[in-house]
């Protein structure tokens, strides 16, 4: 195999010590800062919940165990190899070549599902999602660890407490709780707000799209607003065929985003049957974007951007439709035939 080549290698990583500084991709930065090469690392990881000093917290682990990927020339990867680093090849004795590779297109399918993994949190800080009146949550730390109850806005408050009613034989009481962690049993039947929080949803998506896009990783909250997005609002149905349809096309393109692929095509077919009624040009310019960088078709985000800028001289724009015009912006000089999605 040629040593000039470039190569997705399987590699053990066994850190020398706990120390933050010594990650995978903390190890492969200080390689390349260093001029040693030019490496790319996958180490995908998920979360779960551990006790720590008496406490719950969400930790991230390595999905592989110990083992890391790394793209890069076999010279480039063997001087990685012999530095104190934790880093050693894995052989592969059934090959004619020595070390344990994986081709470009299954690197991507493994993607795929680290991403899945990596998209799903075990629960959910409260400042990380929008619980509403009538969600059944459990406290999962502290005193109340356990503690199940139906969550019930506290008004005027931005504190991180919440308020439970627990059911007893005869009596409700109510809690005032301060909890760093809650398990989202089931969603309150209260759909009231679904049209204001349809629009309000879309900045969070539109962040989330642009990290998606550039393939890092989604910070937590983001994934939590996005998950628990998607598991209020597939139960919903709205009687309204137009914003039914921008209901089915967000949450299309926020579960292709967290890997949630049976959950993709729920809503897929969900947008087919009602995406006839939309006739609101700036919901055909968001729809066209969605499509052309939530799923890669370069000819919808093409029309859309012409689109846009005929709307856009229409002055003056509602702060919706210059953020949609913005991101066409944003999205315009950075895309190629390679890189849409």
């Amino acid at each position: 195999m040629d040593s000039a080549v470039q190569h997705w290698f399987v590699l053990n990583h066994i850190p020398l010590t706990r120390s933050k500084s010594e990650t995978p991709k903390a190890e492969i930065e200080r390689f390349n800062t260093l001029g040693y090469g030019v490496l790319d690392i996958f180490a995908p990881t998920f979360v779960k919940m551990v006790e720590v000093n008496g406490k719950m917290v969400r930790k991230d682990v390595p999905l592989a165990f110990h083992y890391v990927f790394v793209r890069g020339t076999t010279d480039e990867v063997k001087k990685l190899c012999n530095l104190t680093n934790g880093f050693s090849f894995v052989l592969d004795r059934g090959s004619e070549f020595r070390y344990l590779t994986v081709s470009s297109r299954e690197m991507e399918a493994f993607r795929i599902i680290a991403r899945t993994y990596g998209n799903n949190l075990p629960c959910y800080t409260i400042d990380e999602v929008n619980l509403e009146e009538g969600d059944l949550i459990e406290v999962i730390d502290g005193n109340f660890a356990g503690l199940v109850g139906t969550y019930l806005p506290k008004k005027g408050s931005k504190s991180g407490n919440i308020i439970l009613t627990v059911s007893q034989k005869f009596a409700t009481v109510a809690y005032d709780i301060k909890a760093s962690y809650v398990r989202i049993l089931e969603f309150g039947k209260n759909t009231g707000r679904a049209y204001d929080q349809i629009d309000a949803f879309i900045p969070t998506l539109l962040k989330a799209l642009r990290i998606f896009h550039t393939k890092e990783d989604l910070p937590s909250k983001l994934i939590g607003s996005l998950s628990v997005f998607c598991s209020r609002y597939e139960i919903v149905r709205l009687e309204n065929p137009k914003t039914e349809a921008k209901l089915a096309l967000l949450l299309m393109c926020a579960n292709r985003i967290l890997g949630n692929h049976e959950r993709l095509a729920c809503a897929r077919i969900r947008f087919e049957k009602s995406s006839h009624a939309v006739t609101n040009p700036w919901t055909t310019a968001l729809i066209r974007l969605l499509s052309g960088i939530c799923f890669g078709n370069a000819a919808q985000f093409a029309d859309g951007l012409v689109l846009v800028s005929t709307l856009a001289s229409r002055q003056p724009l509602s702060a919706s439709q210059r953020l949609i015009a913005a991101e066409y912006q944003y999205y315009q000089p950075l895309l190629s035939p390679d890189n849409i999605a």
